[in-house]
């Protein structure tokens, strides 16, 4: 496990982001890299349901989750965006 960083995020925590309000639900990514710089915070991530990394830098209202807490994401996270109906 890496030390934290401005956000106290760890590699291997969850970033949890609001969807739009018409979906309704919170996006899972697990935090593969926080990178560093000036500015906001900007991560790596992997979605849940996605093989492939993406740079995000989270919108209001988003939250770290421990990876302690949540081995796994919940079974009501949305991975994929936009959530396929």
């Amino acid at each position: 496990m890496t030390a934290p960083n401005k956000t106290g995020a760890h590699v291997g925590d969850w970033l949890v982001v609001p969807v739009p309000p018409v979906e309704r639900g919170w996006r899972w990514g697990r935090i593969v890299e926080e990178l560093a710089g000036p500015g906001p915070a900007r991560f790596r991530v992997r979605w849940v349901g996605n093989d492939r990394d993406s740079l995000v830098v989270p919108p209001p209202g988003y939250r770290i989750e421990s990876a302690a807490r949540w081995p796994q994401a919940p079974s009501s996270a949305i991975g994929l965006w936009p959530h396929p109906a």
